[in-house]
């Protein structure tokens, strides 16, 4: 089996142009959102903190003229002063109130717009990127990748129970039972006859299988037995990809 490194290297060129797409149109907008709702609880804050400190400049040049002043002015400007620290915290209880709603409101509107930008962004990515995929695997799904597909095929096939192996085996051993092998493009008579060499150690059965292109799997194969499909295709692995990307992340 040879590797066809070309088409490697254009695969993994697609899969940073794709990891430069999700940079570019998914966590900068993010971002730029998050700093914007920043910059509002910052604002909000700033005019907390500039109230406290007016309040503070107040009570302190009440302090320096009661200092100056004896007696009974003494008095009425302890009573300014007591009225002006009631105010005060009134003021300042008022601001932190104000200031903690606009940050909640600020918080929860962000999370909001967040979530609403990824699922909107993940979808469209998550369509482009399987659309690029999809064209970039069609193009790739021939040659010396058959065997690979054959190989998937064959580990897939081993891996289920025993039971249900020899099941598929039974269904096979049926009178006018058959098996159709299913790839994205046409195999070559010559690997037809490689396929069918390998299924019959595989599968233990004499079966000379049928076989028939389908672009719509896009690479990988399909065996149709009597009562059942055993896959391992690409269309089926980008399907899964493309719900894992969009899936909301309360999901998660």
């Amino acid at each position: 089996m040879t590797i066809d490194w070309w088409t490697l290297g254009l695969q993994a060129v697609n899969f940073l142009i794709l990891v430069w797409l999700l940079t570019r149109f998914l966590y900068r907008p993010v971002r730029r959102i998050i700093e914007q709702r920043k910059a509002l609880v910052d604002k909000a804050r700033d005019e907390a903190e500039k109230a406290k400190a007016d309040a503070e400049a107040a009570r302190q040049s009440y302090e320096e003229e009661r200092a100056r002043l004896p007696g009974e002015r003494q008095e009425m400007l302890k009573k300014a002063h007591d009225e002006l620290e009631e105010d005060r915290k009134k003021i300042l209880g008022a601001a932190k109130d104000d200031a903690d709603k606009m940050l909640a409101a600020a918080k929860a509107s962000i999370e909001d717009q967040r979530r609403q930008a990824i699922k909107g962004i993940k979808q469209d990515v998550s369509h482009l990127a399987g659309t690029l995929a999809g064209r970039i695997l069609s193009a790739s799904a021939s040659g010396s990748l058959h065997d690979v597909f054959l190989e998937k095929i064959e580990a897939r096939f081993n891996a289920l129970p025993e039971e249900e192996r020899d099941r598929l085996v039974k269904d096979l051993a049926e009178e006018g039972a058959a098996l159709t092998v299913v790839t994205a493009t046409d195999l070559a008579a010559d690997e037809r006859g490689h396929w069918t060499e390998r299924l019959a150690k595989t599968l233990s059965v004499g079966n000379k299988p049928d076989f028939r292109a389908d672009p719509a799997i896009i690479g990988g194969a399909e065996l149709h037995f009597p009562h059942a499909v055993l896959r391992f295709t690409w269309a089926d692995q980008l399907e899964t990809a493309e719900k894992e990307l969009t899936s909301d992340e309360s999901d998660q």
